[in-house]
């Protein structure tokens, strides 16, 4: 007897929180809420994550799939952006560096992508000879994933001075 007070008095409430036995209407699945501030750096991470897996390329075509346009934040957070295109050509713009530049046959280039263990890693550096004229250097590296915990692109623009010296920028996009 005890037993069949024991399910009785038990039975509608595991009904309940398991949704049957009531007489309500059904709540329908919950729409879900669009993010209303959609990281910027999404975009990126797609277009990067696409790129060859390589190590230490020096193939202008390995860093084709860099194409595109980077903004982020100086230091001092002024804007600042990089723009590629498929070439390798590429435009860097900040308040205290900003200028154009096209690879030669003389250029240096080194072009990476690892992904072990869903954490990604994407470099890029392009450099002029020093022989040229006022010659300019890029690094361009990118970090996401499973273990990484601050997730970013840095770019670091600097560009030789031809009386000696040079001028340097840093620009960060958060991934």
């Amino acid at each position: 007897m005890r037993h069949h007070l024991l399910i009785t008095a038990v039975f509608p409430l595991l009904l309940a929180a398991c949704g049957g036995g009531g007489t309500g209407t059904p709540t329908p699945n919950p729409i879900p809420t669009p993010n209303p501030n959609p990281n910027p750096g999404s975009a990126v991470t797609t277009r990067l994550a696409a790129c060859p897996a390589v190590s230490n390329s020096s193939d202008p075509a390995a860093s084709a799939c860099l194409a595109g346009t980077y903004a982020g934040k100086t230091l001092s957070g002024a804007d600042c952006s990089l723009t590629v295109r498929a070439d390798g050509s590429y435009d860097y713009a900040s308040p205290t560096l900003s200028y154009t530049s096209a690879p030669t046959a003389q250029s240096i280039r080194v072009f990476g992508h690892s992904d072990p263990q869903n954490t990604h890693q994407v470099i890029w550096l392009i450099s002029d000879p020093m022989s040229a004229n006022e010659p300019k250097e890029l690094d361009f590296e990118a970090r996401w994933g499973a273990y990484i915990q601050s997730p970013k692109l840095e770019i670091e623009a600097t560009k030789h001075l031809a009386g000696g010296g040079r001028v340097s920028s840093a620009c960060t996009l958060t991934l």
